[in-house]
């Protein structure tokens, strides 16, 4: 038994070493590394700052973003268009395991587009790197030219799209946004209106200044007062308070006196339905805080409108080539000795567990 699993486990091992290095496809890699770069926005924060910030960046999203793009099947349908991805996967010049077939016995052999897409991600591997924000992009093909020429349309074409993404996400916000604005000068043309036909029927422009105004006349009114009462007081010590020179000057103090308080009245609503001064100061501070409100709205508003009107047509993101594609001098797939060995290790190892149970059975029997 124990010659017969030997002689078993050697011929698979013969077979796999012989595949491997006589029949296996040979692939070669053209390696790249890209750096996404906003240039439409600052940074906040300082290389020191930025040790403490928590959370994903932007940049790391859009990076990751651009990832996912890249392995998607929309890549994978530009390339296809280009280079005929689908012909290269199901020609000869893949090896006849890791070929896929129209009529393939098994699923994961056929030619559809979802193996299609699993080989070319096969192919393609992709490393973000945190701490220096770059893609590291590795492209695998039979064909060594190929190979640099579909990398280096993938970053052409990633370079086109990057952009795209977030001119989409500008047009649906700036399609918000001048609804609101819309909204927001309405409501800022309405707050005007109505502060008009407020002062077009309270007859004013601006109540704080028919304070102002009334104040003024008080101060005058009652410096005027003081002036007749120091007169008045004056020629009492000399002069009949029964005269009629005497009795006009009292008359006089009396009448100022009544418009002080008339005016005084009139400013704070005391002794009458109407509605006073103060009232009216009130009412106006209301309006006139509510347009101003409504006019500050609008005007962050458009701002921002005009923010998103150049997102939209500005191209904010940039995709830096730090290295660009080479053609590789040698096949990098399959790593010949290393599958190899791994092959033999696993063999030992089930050779190992097979005769270990074995034994264990011959022990019991006997």
């Amino acid at each position: 038994m124990n010659k017969i699993l030997q002689i078993l486990f050697t011929i698979i091992f013969a077979l796999s070493a012989t595949y491997i290095f006589l029949y296996e496809t040979e692939r070669y890699e053209s390696h790249a590394v890209v750096a996404l770069k906003d240039l439409a926005k600052k940074q906040a924060m300082d290389s020191l700052g930025s040790m403490f910030m928590t959370g994903v960046s932007e940049d790391t999203k859009s990076s990751k973003l651009l990832e996912l793009y890249i392995k998607s099947h929309e890549m994978y349908d530009f390339l296809e268009y280009k280079f005929r991805l689908s012909q290269y996967y199901t020609s000869e010049k893949i090896d006849i395991l890791n070929r896929l077939y129209e009529d393939a016995t098994f699923k994961f052999h056929e030619a559809n587009q979802e193996n299609f897409l699993a080989k070319f991600n096969e192919d393609l591997i992709i490393t973000y790197d945190e701490s220096t924000g770059t893609l590291a992009i590795d492209y695998a093909n039979a064909d060594r030219n190929t190979s640099k020429e579909i990398l280096q349309a993938i970053i052409d074409r990633s370079a086109d799209v990057i952009n795209q993404f977030e001119k989409a996400n500008a047009r649906v916000a700036l399609g918000f946004i001048k609804k609101q604005v819309g909204e927001n000068q309405a409501a800022f043309i309405e707050s005007i209106k109505e502060m008009m036909r407020y002062q077009n029927k309270n007859l004013t422009i601006d109540p704080n200044v028919d304070v102002q105004t009334q104040s003024t006349i008080i101060a005058n009114l009652e410096s005027e007062l003081m002036q007749k009462e120091v007169e008045y007081n004056s020629k009492a010590k000399f002069f009949n308070k029964n005269t009629y020179e005497m009795r006009l000057l009292k008359d006089t103090m009396e009448n100022i006196r009544k418009n002080i308080n008339k005016i005084k009245h009139k400013m704070t609503g005391q002794g009458t339905k109407k509605r006073e001064l103060n009232e009216n100061v009130f009412d106006y501070e209301l309006l006139k805080n509510e347009m101003e409100f409504n006019k500050e709205i609008y005007r962050q508003s458009l701002i921002n409108q005009e923010e998103l009107e150049i997102e939209v047509s500005q191209n904010a993101k940039n995709l830096l080539t730090i290295t660009t594609p080479i053609v590789s001098e040698s096949y990098t797939y399959p790593a010949k000795y290393k599958d190899t060995f791994t092959i033999l290790l696993i063999l030992a190892f089930l050779y190992g567990i097979i005769m270990t149970v074995l034994t264990i059975l011959k022990d019991h029997r006997d």
